[in-house]
């Protein structure tokens, strides 16, 4: 596959979730060679993802075959897809979580270059908390963000998370862990 080309993405092929704007769906092979060209070997965009570095193609491979959903599953990493083009633009989904030493959930999202400043990761924040607290159930779910990366953490906020405190889990850069329980989503949204 040319990298340059976006993987095609049929809606009713594995989706998880969609929003106005977008898909949550299963990962296919189609799809790793443009998570590696687009996410996961840009520095601009890695800074702020797990251990804060780019990958390379081997490794951008091998992660995303160990931490992503090439089936749909409610939980678990996923592609993004724009809805009106069908162009991959990011991933996310809600990953089992031990930053706080508990059975907990974190919601994550991370958008190609070209993808920021649109509203996108709001949109698909609120919609992950729903997944989360309407059909998963959860008690509480968190969000891990860069303490340098303002933009993330004003989304956050904007979602009515809190801040709960900073922590360094396996294999990432350090931590702001922030929370959002059941109860309080479901005033904010009821």
């Amino acid at each position: 596959m040319n990298p340059d080309s976006q993987p095609s993405s049929a809606v009713s092929d594995g989706v998880v979730l969609t929003t106005p704007r977008m898909v949550l769906r299963a990962v296919g092979e189609a799809d790793i060679p443009w998570l590696h060209q687009k996410i996961f070997s840009v520095p601009e965009v890695m800074n702020w993802v797990f251990a804060g570095t780019a990958l390379s193609r081997s490794e951008s491979d091998s992660f995303i075959r160990e931490n992503f959903n090439f089936k749909a599953a409610p939980t678990g990493l996923c592609a993004l897809v724009d809805k009106a083009s069908g162009e991959l633009i990011g991933f996310a989904g809600l990953s089992p979580c031990q930053a706080l030493a508990d059975d907990d959930l974190e919601f994550g999202f991370v958008l190609a270059r070209e993808a920021w400043g649109k509203g996108l990761a709001t949109e698909i924040g609120q919609a992950q908390l729903a997944l989360g607290f309407e059909q998963l159930g959860r008690p509480r779910l968190l969000a891990l963000a860069s303490a340098q990366n303002a933009a993330s953490i004003g989304t956050l906020q904007k979602l009515g998370m809190h801040y709960h405190s900073d922590e360094t889990p396996v294999g990432r850069s350090l931590r702001r862990v922030y929370c959002i329980g059941a109860d309080e989503w479901r005033q904010r949204h009821h």
